[in-house]
């Protein structure tokens, strides 16, 4: 975690509590596929106890989107053009995930 702060994770939400729903709803995603995507591959190369693991957290993943994506329906039915110009604004900027800098200390 510390070499995720220090290569300075910036998701771009700029501490907008819109931009960081937007966010969110989309990243909780991306990390369910690849979740679920890895504990397939677990299974299929004979690891049913990392299949398991992975498919667990691909569950919780999945509710944290489920989550955030209501959020963001509510936040448009409330305030249409904010949550618009939210999700345009995270559009532009392109959702990467949190730990796409990541450096483990070892491998540059």
């Amino acid at each position: 975690m510390q070499y995720l702060i220090g290569a300075g994770m910036d998701p771009g939400t700029e501490n907008n509590p819109y931009l960081g729903y937007v966010y969110t709803s989309f990243q909780e995603r991306a990390t369910f596929l690849s979740h679920g995507n890895t504990a397939k591959l677990a299974k299929e190369g004979g690891d049913p106890v990392l299949a398991r693991i992975c498919g667990t957290i691909a569950s919780n993943e999945k509710r944290h989107e489920n989550a955030y994506a209501k959020i963001v329906e509510k936040l448009l039915e409330l305030d249409p053009t904010g949550a618009m110009v939210a999700i345009a604004d995270m559009m532009r900027k392109k959702i990467t995930m949190p730990a796409h800098l990541m450096y483990d200390g070892r491998d540059p």
